[in-house]
């Protein structure tokens, strides 16, 4: 039998050629659905930090059971250790040797020479520095001054300042002032407290009838010097939990205009306008309030002692996570009760917004978010048609997710509820080391994508074997066919019948949906 080669080999490349453009469109034009649980789970940004915040706790039951209400990085203790000037209890028996978490404090009126004797005073001085300086605290970079009755502390960004303003023994005012204007002045971090134990005028709920600055005296406001830096203000003494509206001026109180958002649930802080937090229900006897200041109109939600004493055994603690899912504009805190069937008391996010008149909140989550996916695309190195290809089209929108509409590299928000996002084809997983950490559930994932990928250059390869065999078993039936026409008429030499035509069987919609059913990421096995 003798066959045109060069004819034939012709035909099997173009066969082949066929096969391989339509079954490798297809395995393209395979969709990933990227869900917002998946991207939520995806490690991008600054570590969270969770900070307590807890004052007047002294060495109760109730101490140790709020320090349990919820897991945290760091406990920031605001002052009165105990009430019956046993300078080592709380520090051995609530604290312990073997804690997993950061420790700062300051010293409360209760741990001085107010309540105790000039030995007992230094003990409690002695072990709020021991314990800032022990092991469990490696992760803080702290500085104390000489008398250790101030420092500074530093996580990632965010900067912690503690003073102790009129607490007997301590450094004068003036020097405290200064104290905190130069490690305000250099702060570069995205989140930054002032914290000490007693209160401003304005700023508690009238247990102690007082009308003086506790902290500031009659000189500038420490308030309003931490206000121009953008620093949340944590307080206590007053034993009671109290939150501010957003404050432009703490001196004499100015609600700042920007306040109020979501009813109070969403805060915005910024250079120039921030917040006071008090804190003293940790596991003391919780106070009444009374008089003109239970009734500041600043105040956004208080907890006190409460009518017929209610809440007189549902002592509590402020738990703060900051760079909220990796953001670091944004903090979520929550004040969490000991013995009640709802222990959220108050519970607020905290955006550090510079601009307010221009960019709201949400604009905030809305590009950490679009980061966040681009990041997500190039660790798992998705080949994103959507971004990359002008050709492709797809049905199924981005949801609130950016879209290069334009192929320039620029992302477009084009919707707001959307669960999922959807992306075409990827290739190999690899996390490309940008500000992104490897997450096993992903990794197993893109692994179980990789294979629904290599089923397809399976099916790929299958398909081409398939022409190959179709055509080669073609010529072998057309050369059979045209022997025996030819013995059958005795004729001595072939005559052309017309050109070869072969026809591939069309595999269609169904191989298609065969296809996308092997896809590890198709419609129906998303999550």
């Amino acid at each position: 039998m003798k066959i045109n080669l060069r004819y034939t080999l012709s035909l099997l490349s173009f066969a082949i050629l066929q096969s391989t453009a339509q079954t490798a469109n297809n395995i393209h034009n395979t969709q990933i659905q990227i869900t917002e649980e998946q991207l939520d789970n995806f490690y991008y940004g600054n570590d969270e930090y969770r900070l307590t915040i807890v004052g007047d706790t002294g060495i109760e039951k109730e101490t140790k059971e709020v320090m349990k209400l919820k897991e945290f990085d760091a406990l920031l203790h605001l002052g009165d250790y105990d009430y019956r000037c046993l300078p080592d209890d709380y520090f051995v028996n609530i604290l312990g040797p073997n804690r997993k978490y950061e420790f700062m404090g300051v010293v409360g009126n209760h741990d001085t020479e107010d309540q105790c004797n000039a030995d007992e005073a230094k003990r409690y001085v002695a072990n709020i520095y021991g314990e800032m300086t022990s092991r469990s605290n490696l992760g803080l970079q702290c500085q104390f001054s000489s008398s250790k009755f101030m420092w500074v502390c530093v996580h990632d960004n965010v900067r912690i300042i503690g003073l102790t303003p009129d607490i007997r023994g301590a450094d004068s005012r003036e020097a405290q002032l200064a104290f905190l204007k130069k490690h305000l002045s250099e702060a570069t971090e995205d989140w930054k407290i002032c914290s000490w134990h007693y209160y401003d005028r304005y700023y508690h709920t009238g247990r102690y009838q007082s009308p003086y600055n506790l902290v500031s005296g009659e000189g500038e406001s420490f308030y309003d010097y931490c206000k121009q830096h953008g620093a949340i203000i944590m307080s206590a003494h007053d034993h009671v939990y109290a939150r501010t509206r957003v404050m432009s001026q703490f001196s004499k109180p100015v609600i700042d205009k920007y306040d109020g958002a979501e009813g109070g649930k969403v805060v915005q802080i910024r250079n120039g306008a921030t917040l006071n937090l008090l804190n003293g229900v940790g596991g003391n006897y919780i106070y009444i309030e009374q008089g003109e200041e239970m009734n500041y109109k600043h105040w956004q939600k208080k907890y006190a002692r409460g009518e017929n004493e209610v809440n007189r055994k549902k002592f509590g603690g402020l738990f703060c996570t900051f760079n909220y899912k990796g953001n670091n504009k944004k903090a979520y805190c929550e004040l969490l009760r000991l013995n009640d069937k709802n222990p959220v008391f108050d519970s607020f996010f905290i955006y550090r917004n510079e601009d307010p008149s221009t960019i709201h909140y949400d604009d905030i989550d809305v590009q950490f978010r679009e980061e966040k996916l681009k990041a997500y695309i190039a660790a798992n190195n998705i080949v994103d048609t959507i971004y990359s290809n002008q050709n492709t089209n797809f049905d199924t929108p981005i949801g609130n997710y950016p879209m290069d509409e334009n192929n320039d590299g620029e992302m477009m928000n084009t919707s707001n509820n959307n669960d999922y996002i959807t992306d075409s084809n990827f290739g190999n997983n690899q996390n490309n080391g940008n500000n992104t950490k490897s997450n096993n559930g992903f990794n197993e994932q893109y692994k179980n994508g990789n294979k629904s990928s290599s089923s397809g250059s399976k099916l790929l390869l299958g398909g081409t074997l398939f022409s190959a065999v179709v055509i080669v078993g073609g010529i072998f039936l057309l050369h059979k066919n045209k022997n025996k026409l030819i013995n059958h008429n005795k004729i001595s030499k072939y005559n052309d019948v017309g050109p070869l035509s072969i026809t591939v069987p069309d595999r269609g919609t169904s191989y298609r949906n065969n296809l996308h059913q092997n896809s590890y990421n198709s419609s129906e096995n998303s999550y």
